[in-house]
């Protein structure tokens, strides 16, 4: 299991979202998340499928200010605990071995 964390301001941009998924595709991420994403919810959940993950959960930015998602496929099992403009607390289950993020 990995997981890639990703301070990535104005995702919104065509080459940014490339050399994203170079990057995703060249770690083999389980678990993404973007932070400082800057874009509306309609962006990210098209990113979902361009970035090749089955399911997300973002938080979207106020204003000029955060946003931060995170991607997941079926074969991982992602609960999503408390969560904030700043954070999210999840817990991440794959094959039986479950880890907090």
């Amino acid at each position: 299991m990995s997981f890639l964390s990703w301070n990535y301001r104005g995702l919104g941009n065509a080459t940014k979202v490339k050399e994203l998924h170079e990057l995703v595709n060249n770690v083999a991420s389980t678990v993404l998340c973007v932070l400082k994403t800057h874009v509306h919810r309609a962006w990210v959940e098209g990113l979902k499928s361009t970035l090749g993950f089955d399911n997300i959960f973002a938080v979207i930015s106020s204003w000029h200010s955060g946003g931060h998602d995170m991607f997941w496929n079926n074969n991982t099992r992602v609960e999503i605990l408390p969560y904030s403009q700043y954070h999210i607390d999840s817990i991440i289950s794959k094959n039986g071995g479950r880890h907090g993020v």
